[in-house]
Order: structure tokens, then sequence, then C-alpha cells
């Protein structure tokens, strides 16, 4: 009784299924027909909207400061103190640190007073030769007149080269001294620490008491008041990019924010691993809220359209690598017409032709074909037809 009680439900069960499967495919061969209502497609319409559309390419970046570099120790010595700290703003060859000098200024003063006595050396030999000068016209004038002989003569001549060779070297070691001079002087200027440009303290490498060699890094400074984003372009999109276009700046830490670039550079090179070649955005950071090293997502609009046939981009219908769109006619069925689209996006698309004056379907549409008959929604959305403007 059990299994005979199974059976009679596996064939109520079955025959359900049948005649369900056979109602569906009797409603489904009378969809397709004009007129009437039986098997018709319920569907929105729209009309077709005039306005403007742009055309954007989304690119993707870090940011990156205008300039960045490491405040290093030029000589060694041990540093006394760093008065700045992360986050700080240094300026234009502001002092930020000082080395122990004491070793470097007595050098200074050592190569000072080797000066002075270079610089007595010369005056001393300038004042011999200028003697040794003097005798000499005095010998010519009494060999011309027959009182001193000429071994005289040449033995003041003789001493007055020896006295000029003299004088030319206390010159070259004066000014071996003063070159000595003018390094030990270099070496006490450059224990004090100093920027290169304004900016702000991005990372402080040691700290006051720390042995330091010759380039040592003490500061890395970095320059925020404008920040660069590199993004990769694609053959496609390379010949849109232009130097000057601006760009729309969207940053993960504020996404709620966007920020005005400008395209300064292009590289001329594409990369043969990426095949993208590089453009550079420049943003104006008066508010230094842009830091480097944030993802950055740059849209920029390469195309744009004023005036033109708008309608949602998911009214498109591709069919046999074609574009087609739905339209209603006077005895609600519709007309599968074909278009030709210029600017797409996610939302809308422009319509370049043909002209077009009746409403669009823009859900339901999968299920049409030519000469379908449709039932159009109560809720359909009526909005500004062609001889309205944005």
């Amino acid at each position: 009784m059990k299994r005979l009680a199974v059976f009679i439900a596996v064939i109520l069960i079955t025959a359900a299924v049948l005649s369900r499967i056979f109602l569906s495919g009797s409603d489904s061969g009378t969809a397709g027909g004009r007129g009437g209502n039986k098997g018709s497609v319920a569907v929105r319409t729209e009309n077709v909207r005039w306005g403007e559309i742009e055309e954007k390419r989304e690119f993707s970046g870090t940011v990156k400061p205008a300039y960045s570099y490491v405040i290093a120790a030029k000589i060694s010595g041990r540093l006394q103190n760093i008065n700045k700290r992360i986050g700080d703003h240094v300026g234009l060859n502001e002092a930020v640190g000082r080395i122990d000098d004491i070793e470097y200024r007595q050098s200074f003063q050592e190569a000072e007073a080797l000066v002075k006595v270079r610089r007595a050396s010369v005056d001393e030999a300038q004042a011999q030769l200028n003697h040794s000068l003097r005798e000499k016209e005095r010998v010519s004038e009494l060999l011309g007149k027959g009182i001193s002989s000429r071994a005289e003569l040449d033995e003041i001549e003789t001493l007055c080269a020896s006295q000029k060779s003299r004088l030319d070297l206390a010159k070259a070691q004066l000014a071996q001294s003063e070159a000595a001079l003018a390094q030990a002087k270099t070496r006490v200027a450059y224990t004090t620490l100093r920027a290169a440009r304004g900016g702000l303290v991005a990372e402080r490498h040691t700290d006051g008491g720390a042995l330091l060699s010759i380039n040592s890094p003490v500061l890395t400074v970095v320059g925020i008041d404008t920040v660069f984003v590199e993004i990769g372009i694609t053959e496609r999109d390379y010949m849109r990019i232009r130097k000057g276009q601006t760009a729309q700046v969207v940053v993960d830490a504020m996404p709620q924010r966007s920020f005005k670039g400008t395209i300064t550079q292009t590289s001329p090179l594409f990369q043969s691993a990426t095949r993208t070649a590089m453009a550079e955005v420049a943003i104006v950071n008066d508010s230094l809220l842009l830091k480097p090293g944030m993802f950055a997502r740059i849209f920029v609009t390469t195309a744009k359209h004023d005036s033109t046939q708008i309608v949602p981009t998911q009214s498109i219908v591709s069919r046999n690598s074609r574009n087609f769109i739905f339209v209603i006619d006077n005895d609600n069925t519709v007309e599968m017409l074909p278009v030709s689209t210029g600017i797409t996006n996610f939302e809308i698309t422009e319509i370049l032709s043909p002209l077009i004056d009746k409403k669009i379907v823009t859900v339901g549409q999968h299920l049409l074909v030519d000469g379908s008959s449709v039932i159009v929604a109560a809720d359909s959305v009526q909005i500004s037809g062609k001889g309205d403007h944005e």
C-alpha cells in the first residue's frame, strides 16, 4: 500500500509539470504577433533627451611630491642638535641642525694665521726685489761712466732674477694658503646644516649626539604645495590626452572630495612591457591635504558634445555586432531601429543617427523582437523631448 501511494503521488506531480509546460508554451506562441494584448510584453519607456554628454577616461596612480631631497652631513663630526621634527616646515637656507665645530674652527684659525705669514713673505720678497732693481740701475749708470765693471752688473742682474723667482714662490705659497683658508672656512660653514629648499620634514634619520660621517642622512624634506601623479596611457587614449587638459583627482582618503589637476607632460615613449606611455598630472595642493604616497584615481574628459540625442545606455541592444533600440509605434507594437552611437558611458549613450521622435523602450527590450506587442507601464518616465535642451 505504501509503494502504491508513492507511485500515485509521482504520477500526479508529473501531470502537473506537463500541464504547466504546455500552458507556458501556448502563451509564448502568441507573444510576438502584432495586435491585441494577449502575450504582450510589459515594458517601460522614455522620451529621447537632448543635452550634453562627456567621454571620460579613468586612470590611477600614486601621489608624488614636487620635489624631495635629503639634508645630509657634508663633513664628519658629532651632531650637536636638530631643531626640526617630522611635519615641521623648513624655509630656504634655514638652519636645521649643527655639528660640533671646535676642530674645524681651530683649523680655520691656523689657515688664517698661515695666510698672514705668506703675505708677509710676499711683502719681504717684493721689497728685496725692489732694492735689487734700484741697485741694478745704479750699477748701470756707473758702468756708463766707466766707474763700475761689467762683472758687477752681471752679478746684480743675477741677484734680481733670483729675487724675482723668490717673489713668485712667495706669491704661489700665499695663493695655496688662501685656498686652504677658503676650504677651512667652508668646512666651518658645513657644521651648520641648512635646507636647500623650503618644504616639510618627511623623515628624521638621526638624533642629536650621533656621530656622523660624510653624506650621513639627517632629514628628508618634501615639497607638496604642488603634487604630481604619473598615469599610464594606452595607445587608444594617447591621442586624446593633451597637455593643458584638466583632470579630476580623487583619493581614497577623501572619497567625497575631488581636486582639480592639469595634464602637464606626456611621454613620447611607450613602454614595451606595458604598452603604455606616461603622463604627468599636476595638482595645486594649497590645502596640503594630498600627501605623497596616496593612491589616486584620475578622471580626464577626452570628448564633450553639446545638444545631442541622449538615451539610457541600458536601452541599447546589440545583436549581430550592430546596435539597436526599440521604439513604440501607435498600435503599441515596437520597431527595432538600428542606430549609430557616439560617446558612451555607464549611464547614457549618444545617438548620432537617426533622428528619433518616438518613445524608446528602456526596460524589457531584451525580450522583444521587431513587431512585438507591448504593454507600457503606467510609471514610465516622461522627460524632455527633442525640442528641450538642458
